[in-house]
């Protein structure tokens, strides 16, 4: 049995390392067990202004600046009924931040480890977790060392931040895959990629097509980071027999995106993520916690993967604090955690849910297959819900009025998995990642 940390986090990403941050600045013993050697490849560079708080509260946001990162001030999309390009800045968020991140993400995660190091964290990469058991309500955590070596851990609370791995939620069952967006992302990096005009040239681009929808992310290393995300029962073969043909040929169908790419050179093998929408039944147990996609993910068109993520690390670290300094029952500090990552989550798939009906095309597989939202009125732009969701106006009541008469329904089917659609969410906005961390909106320089 080796030394037993207060804490063992399973995995280096962006969940795992804030909270591990967190956890040794409150003076726990924290071990974070990382299965690859960092830097390592990762998916998922566009961030959201609403995760500067948390960058703040672990002492990462110098050395991110520092970095070079490009400043993202908002993002583009060519999407809805109207086929004009849209965009919303972040600086139109009431008390927010005027800008986030478009982020090389190997080099982004290794920066937010590197920190968890510099707070006290123990880090050991090329350690992969194999299993965790309970001896007796305590967790024993299993791993193997890069060079084959076998370890055992007795620690007093385990936080699952293992990604897609899902080290507990895999074992124990408790990944339930979400139907309605079963979809495929098939990506790659050009360089020579046509940005966005003036001002948008470091937005992320949106842009919905027959098949699906296309992501077009500026990178400050000069490459264009560029993925299709379509329907998974249609294309998983065609993908999988030749995935270079597949993903140009999606890019052919995409005009917003091919116009761009004419002159582009692709600079990168071509990778695919398929059934990546999911989430769990359950976010906790004795002696553990699932955060960030260990727990939940979805359709990645609002970027907010990282934010989950680091949402979850935050809440975690505070909910673990407070059962090892006695300051609450583990029941009690798990049940809350729970109750404020599920609801944030949930109320991110929602606004999804409606946001995806927003895109019509009576003639798309794609499209037709998620169309949900059947009485909204015509004359709504996607444009205008957006930022009167965005803008906190409305939620519920905006849902009674586009279909007041079914707002029974839509109850049943939010509680069934399947909503048809609650627009309202407040994930995006810097004043609701305060509300539920308690960290302020502005950092103390007022940025």
């Amino acid at each position: 049995m080796r030394d037993a940390p207060d804490v063992l986090v399973i995995g280096g990403g962006p969940a795992g390392a804030v909270a591990a941050t967190l956890l040794a600045d409150a003076g726990h013993r924290v071990l974070v067990l990382e299965r690859e050697r960092f830097p390592r490849y990762h998916i998922g560079e566009s961030l959201l202004s609403a995760t500067l708080p948390i960058l703040d509260a672990v002492g990462a946001t110098p050395a991110i600046e520092r970095h070079g990162f490009l400043h993202k001030p908002g993002g583009t999309f060519q999407w809805g009924r109207q086929r004009e390009p849209w965009s919303f800045r972040f600086r139109e968020d009431p008390g927010g931040r005027p800008h986030a991140y478009q982020v090389v993400r190997a080099e982004f995660d290794q920066l937010l480890l590197e920190n968890a190091r510099a707070h006290g964290a123990g880090v050991r990469e090329e350690h992969a977790v194999t299993a965790v058991e309970a001896d007796g309500g305590q967790p024993i955590v299993h791993a193997r060392s890069v060079g084959g070596a076998t370890l055992r851990f007795a620690p007093r609370f385990v936080i699952d931040a293992s990604g897609q791995a899902a080290v507990i939620g895999r074992a124990r069952g408790f990944r339930q895959f979400d139907d309605f967006f079963k979809n495929l992302a098939i990506f790659g990096y050009f360089r020579g990629a046509e940005r966005l005009p003036g001002e948008l040239a470091n937005h992320i681009l949106s842009a919905a097509f027959a098949d699906g929808w296309f992501w077009y992310i500026p990178l400050h290393d000069g490459t264009m980071s560029v993925g299709a995300v379509v329907d998974a029962r249609r294309w998983r073969a065609l993908a999988d027999g030749d995935p270079e043909g597949t993903y140009r040929g999606l890019i052919a169908r995409c005009p917003a995106i091919a116009e761009r790419l004419a002159r582009a050179t692709l600079v990168s093998p071509i990778r695919i993520i398929r059934d990546y929408s999911y989430t769990s039944t359950r976010f906790t147990g004795p002696g553990f916690l699932l955060a960030g996609d260990a727990a939940c993910f979805i359709d990645p068109v609002f970027s907010t993967g990282v934010h989950l993520a680091c949402l979850a690390g935050f809440l975690g670290a505070r909910a673990v604090d407070g059962v090892l300094a006695g300051a609450a029952p583990e029941a009690l500090a798990l049940a809350e955690y729970e109750a404020a990552y599920r609801g944030a989550f949930e109320r991110y798939l929602r606004f999804l849910y409606f946001f995806y009906d927003h895109n019509e095309d009576p003639d798309s597989y794609f499209w037709t297959a998620r169309r949900i939202l059947t009485h909204a009125p015509a004359d709504l732009s996607a444009r205008t819900a957006f930022v009167r969701l965005v803008s906190g106006n409305g939620d519920w009541d905006m849902a009674q009025a586009l279909v007041a008469e079914e707002h029974a329904r839509w109850a049943e089917g939010i509680r069934s998995g399947r909503p048809s659609a609650v627009p309202g969410n407040d994930l995006f906005r810097v004043r609701a990642t305060s509300a539920l961390t308690g960290l302020p909106a502005r950092s103390r320089d007022g940025s």
